[in-house]
């Protein structure tokens, strides 16, 4: 699998890992217009903001860690429009709990 790493550290690549400061959503549309299978973002609340804005993400993979910080940033943050999920997969394993969702499109009546 190749895998692209987000830093703004200069750094060579490694066999099939690429180090780049190149925008998030720039980044996912020109690897989605190429060949290849999906592709699996991780990263934090602003990597997931970017793309969010781009409309770039079309499953999320959530995990929930039994851990209260009590502060943080929000992984959600503000979003123009309300959007709406539909839960595919849930699964719990080591007292997580791992929940997957895909966009729906609003159905009308």
């Amino acid at each position: 699998m190749t895998s692209y790493i987000i830093t703004h550290r200069k750094k060579d690549a490694e066999q099939d890992i690429h180090f780049t400061d190149e925008d998030p959503a720039a980044l996912v549309e020109r690897l989605k217009s190429q060949e290849g299978k999906d592709i699996w973002i991780c990263g934090g609340a602003d990597i997931i903001h970017q793309l969010q804005r781009a409309g770039l993400i079309d499953r999320y993979w959530i995990t929930i860690i039994p851990t209260l910080l009590g502060d943080g940033i929000r992984l959600f943050g503000e979003l123009p429009e309300e959007q709406k999920l539909r839960l595919i997969q849930s699964r719990n394993y080591n007292g997580m709990v791992e929940l997957i969702y895909e966009n729906r499109e609003e159905q009308h009546n």
